[in-house]
């Protein structure tokens, strides 16, 4: 198994290249400084200029001494340094017709160096490069050789003179840092352990406070997770307990027929009992249908792929497959709608929403009521309307109408989960659901909208469906 990450280890390798990167720049501005002032040759000018003023009036032996003596003293202080690998600086002096007075070792048994020689930018002597800085007076030549300083032997010695201070300022960075890590991290340490000590079924908020600030969110959506758990748990013995409650019914039902049907000697009533067996098994196959619907659209690992689809064709088929319902009621059923519809839709939940609205109109109207499927598209918005002239439902019944197995006081037949899979099913669609009371006179409207991208013209009434 490989070994997990730690973050302390992780925040010490940061602490390490960030001393890496911080180091890398110093160096890199040092060079640059260094090379600038190579460029600018500022300290040996001023060397060489204070050496043709010492020199302005004495005799060509008295100036060789000093000289030399000057020389031997800057060496002595660059070797002071304690650079490696440092060279000397080699000086010359020359009169100002170019005789040579004084040359440095390394000059010896060298012609004197011309004025050209002297005003390069390097010059190379014996092999080795320098960097030359020329001087005169009305008297003397004063010229300054400097060996040249090779990139890497520069850079050895920047990081040479920084790295003591980087060795010293790890362990000063470090300690406290760990120390604040791992202080940092003890209220998580907390919360692992409040989360490992806790039994699968207890809900309640952990109530922690974990000091800083940037943890607190953390133990905020512990507690708003472990309250949407206890919500969905409650829905969920809800929904057992209703169910349990919806099945006992039929199935008493269909147990007293059952049995009526196996005592009786009488035709008539074994027909009674039969046809009493036939709704409770038709009632007991809806319920268990409206729960298999409801829980194909609330589960979240259902395929969900939509398809392009005629709205007007599925419409008018719903309308075909109800027509006994409705014959059977006496209820008349009416499609307002475009002659075509094309959309790209969650066909399912189209389903499932034109089904349960028409089913639930038919459930709630009396005989001789109407029920209108309206189809209409406007301003890049799809709406499925579907309105009747029925009781309607009251305004403080409406905010209860999409619980599962809630039916209003005088509600006809039907499970009472109709509405509550419109619901899922708009929520699947992104759309909205809304109830109204009808446009003219009583009855419910219930209406269903949601964005689409098809352009369609305007709606037309077509002809009613007389059911």
């Amino acid at each position: 198994m490989s070994r997990q990450a730690s973050l302390q280890g992780r925040l010490v390798r940061v602490l390490l290249l960030a001393v890496v990167l911080v180091s890398a720049v110093l160096v890199g501005l040092d060079y640059l400084a260094f090379r600038s002032g190579i460029s600018d040759r500022v300290a040996q000018r001023s060397a060489a200029e204070a050496l043709g003023e010492a020199l302005a009036d004495v005799d060509e032996s008295v100036a060789a001494a000093i000289v030399r003596a000057t020389e031997l003293q800057f060496n002595r202080s660059r070797r002071a340094a304690g650079l490696p690998d440092i060279e000397d600086l080699a000086f010359e002096l020359q009169t100002h017709e170019g005789a040579q007075v004084y040359a440095a070792a390394a000059l010896k048994e060298q012609p004197p160096l011309t004025l050209q020689q002297a005003r390069q930018k390097v010059l190379q002597v014996r092999g080795r490069d320098y960097w030359p800085c020329l001087h005169e007076t009305a008297r003397w030549r004063v010229i300054l050789l400097e060996p040249v300083v090779e990139d890497s032997l520069l850079l050895r010695w920047l990081s040479g003179g920084l790295l003591p201070s980087v060795l010293v300022a790890i362990p000063l960075l470090g300690l406290p840092l760990w120390w604040a890590v791992r202080t940092g991290l003890a209220p998580l340490r907390r919360l692992v352990t409040a989360l490992a000590q806790r039994d699968a079924a207890t809900l309640t908020p952990l109530q922690l406070d974990l000091r800083y600030a940037e943890l607190q969110p953390i133990v905020g959506a512990i507690d708003g997770l472990l309250a949407r758990a206890r919500q969905h748990l409650d829905h969920e013995r809800t929904l057992t307990h209703n169910t349990a409650h919806e099945l006992r019914t039929p199935l008493a039902v269909v147990a007293a027929h059952a049995h009526a049907l196996a005592t009786t000697s009488d035709g008539a009533a074994a027909e009674v009992a039969r046809e009493g067996i036939a709704r409770g098994v038709q009632r007991t196959s809806h319920l268990v249908e409206q729960l298999l619907t409801l829980a194909g659209l609330e589960s979240p690992g259902a395929p969900r792929a939509t398809e392009p689809i005629d709205l007007v064709a599925l419409c008018r088929q719903h309308l075909i497959d109800l027509t006994p319902m409705a014959d059977a009621r006496g209820i008349e059923m009416a499609l307002l709608s475009p002659e075509q519809c094309q959309a790209t839709v969650l066909v399912p939940a189209i389903h499932s929403i034109i089904d349960n609205l028409l089913r639930n109109a038919l459930n709630h109207c009396p005989p001789g009521a109407q029920v209108e499927l309206r189809l209409t598209r406007q301003d890049g918005e799809l709406r499925i309307e579907v309105q009747d002239n029925g009781p309607g439902m009251p305004s403080e019944v409406r905010a209860r109408a999409f619980e599962r197995f809630f039916r209003g006081q005088g509600a006809g037949p039907g499970s009472g989960l109709g509405l509550t899979i419109v619901n899922e099913a708009a929520r699947l669609l992104g759309a909205r659901v809304s109830l109204a009371d009808r446009d003219e006179g009583t009855g419910l409207r219930v209406t269903v909208v949601w964005r689409d991208g098809c352009n369609q013209p305007e709606p037309i009434t077509l002809p009613s469906l007389r059911c």
